[in-house]
């Protein structure tokens, strides 16, 4: 049987109280969700309605919080914070949900003509996580976050 590539750290309870580092890509690397200009994100409506649903989770999901985010041409960064211990949700819970609602309102924008066709699905079938362990960790994240569009021709997803 092959097992399932993972990203995941082995034995870790993502069900735990914590912040989380996440990056979500679009299939291919796609600009699905804007451009950069001046060193600043200019969201078009796609990306629009993938900061809408970044800001659902929270009411979705009882007891966590999204810190910061930036979304980004053909990904999305965030800071997930998991405030309860007794919330059983495990982060790759929220993650295909966000995916799933977000994958269903961009397939209804291009049936609508509003948002460019992609190939097959939005996002790529993994995601990135880091656990944040310590403030400095957390504070690096933060920044890199913060200058995210600034530093976008330098970044592993520019093409």
């Amino acid at each position: 049987m092959r097992r399932k590539n993972t990203l995941r750290l082995e034995g870790y309870d993502y069900t735990k109280r914590g912040l989380y580092f996440v990056t979500i890509v679009t299939q291919n690397k796609l600009y699905l969700f804007g451009e950069i200009k001046q060193d600043e994100m200019i969201l078009n409506e796609a990306g629009e309605m993938i900061g809408e649903w970044i800001d659902t989770l929270p009411s979705k999901f009882i007891g966590i919080c999204i810190e910061n985010m930036v979304i980004m041409p053909n990904h999305i960064h965030f800071v997930l914070i998991k405030e309860e211990e007794s919330n059983e949700i495990h982060l790759s819970q929220i993650i295909q949900w966000f995916k799933a609602m977000t994958t269903n309102a961009y397939i209804k924008g291009v049936r609508e003509e509003r948002y460019k066709p992609f190939d097959k699905k939005v996002w790529q079938r993994n995601y990135y996580e880091h656990i944040i362990r310590d403030e400095k960790s957390h504070r690096e994240i933060m920044r890199y976050i913060d200058n995210n569009p600034r530093q976008w021709t330098e970044d592993s997803l520019y093409a």
